[in-house]
């Protein structure tokens, strides 16, 4: 079972929800609720627990091993997209605001036409972010703000009800992390077989982000790390320093929950992480975590990956493939040998035999899969004409296979028509 979050009163107007080693505070005003900062899958815990915030309060963005209090914002937006949501007023220095604006805008604003062909830039931010940039203080009704070096301060009708800088918890979050780890063994064992762990098989909205090692020789490949590394491995008995190297299908929140904690660490130790990905993908992780880590490239060891062209690591053989998918910078799907075995991974994609005759693109075709011995695709269980590939496409793959097909990217559902990868299982 994932970590669970915990909701607590901290006495007075303070609500605190925790999950793994990380927390946001919800302050209760005359106005609503104004939520502090944010974590990564803030929007399943705020649905979580039925609350809703009428404002955001933009803080420093700050990173810790299990995270940053930015990361969580872009599935807020998808989530008032989807489900609907009142247009909430971002509020924070000119600086933490400008921040935060352009990390989302380097995804959110982006989506299919309505043919799902071609990607289009929406306006969608403008729609549900109200941008209230302040110098030092901001007053709406009975509400004061106070935002001084590096501090948030809160005041209900002349009454001082909030300051984040007194309700820090008594362990930081290393402190927390390391607890964690101690409880997981390390496996430093080479694998003679590829070996693939699920750690998440969800989505941004449903269960643990979509995610999984590669285990090969003495290489641990974790496919797009999701939120707080040391816990959702540790839930199914992984140590994170055991991972090798990171591979990224693309920028999507949902995709890259993990990465700042993962990058954290490695700065921590003051060692390089090992980064595989597409050049353009690199690029655009550079523009979305470079106000964080101003460094960032002096610990980071890229790897490229070109689709279409085999990648060799250490007696795996690594081909990549643009996917069909609503971002201008791309997204992969990955296909891997290794031994005398095939893996392939279809990452977010719209595979559609209609859609396929349009765009005349062989590898978005079925017959990419025809080699593997085992198949994971991502899947929409419901809605055939939505962004993700429909069950009933799926089918379609697994007539051309000669090994197994399992899906990924929902929630869990009985009796599914396709067999779900599940978390926690080694295949």
């Amino acid at each position: 079972m994932p970590y669970q979050d915990n909701l607590r009163e901290l006495g007075g107007e303070i609500l605190r929800i925790e999950k793994g080693a990380m927390h946001i505070d919800l302050v209760r005003t005359s106005l609503g609720l104004f939520r502090v900062g944010s974590m990564p899958d803030i929007s399943k815990s705020m649905t979580q627990f039925g609350l809703r915030e009428v404002a955001v309060l933009v803080p420093d963005w700050s990173v810790s091993q299990a995270g940053d209090n930015h990361t969580g914002e872009e599935f807020v937006q998808w989530h008032a997209q989807v489900f609907g949501s009142r247009q909430k007023y971002y509020i924070g220095t000119a600086k933490n605001i400008e921040i935060l604006y352009r990390k989302l805008d380097t995804t959110f604003s982006y989506y299919f036409d309505q043919k799902r062909i071609n990607i289009v830039r929406k306006g969608w931010l403008g729609r549900w972010v109200k941008k209230q940039p302040v110098e030092t203080f901001y007053e709406i009704g009975p509400i004061k703000l106070v935002f001084r070096s590096g501090n948030v301060v809160v005041f209900n009708e002349g009454r001082e009800i909030y300051d984040l800088m007194s309700c820090y918890p008594a362990s930081n979050e290393e402190d927390l992390v390391e607890e964690i780890l101690a409880t997981v063994s390390r496996d430093s064992l080479p694998r003679d077989d590829l070996e693939i762990t699920v750690v998440g098989n969800g989505n941004g909205f449903f269960g643990t982000t979509s995610s999984f090692l590669v285990r090969f020789g003495r290489r641990v490949i974790w496919i797009d790390p999701c939120a707080q590394p040391a816990h959702s491995l540790s839930r199914i008995g992984v140590h994170w320093d055991d991972v090798t190297d990171l591979l990224i299908t693309h920028n999507h929140e949902d995709h890259i929950l993990g990465f700042s904690a993962c990058l954290k660490r490695k700065i921590d130790r003051k060692e390089r992480l090992r980064l595989i990905t597409a050049r353009r993908i690199y690029e655009i992780l550079i523009k979305q975590f470079s106000s964080l880590f101003p460094e960032m490239e002096k610990w980071i060891d890229f790897l490229e990956i070109a689709p279409e062209k085999v990648f060799f690591l250490n007696g795996m053989e690594i081909l990549s493939r643009w996917n069909h998918h609503f971002l201008p910078y791309g997204t992969l799907g990955i296909k891997i040998r290794a031994g005398d075995k095939i893996w392939c991974l279809s990452g977010d994609t719209k595979f559609d035999t209609r859609i396929n005759k349009i765009l005349k693109r062989q590898e978005l075709t079925e017959n990419w899969f025809a080699d593997c011995h085992l198949v994971f695709h991502e899947v929409d269980f419901d809605n055939p004409d939505g962004v993700h590939t429909y069950w009933k496409e799926v089918e379609k793959i697994r007539g051309v296979i000669p090994g197994e097909l399992f899906v990924y990217h929902t929630c869990n559902k009985d009796n599914p028509p396709i067999l779900i990868a599940q978390e926690g299982e080694i295949y």
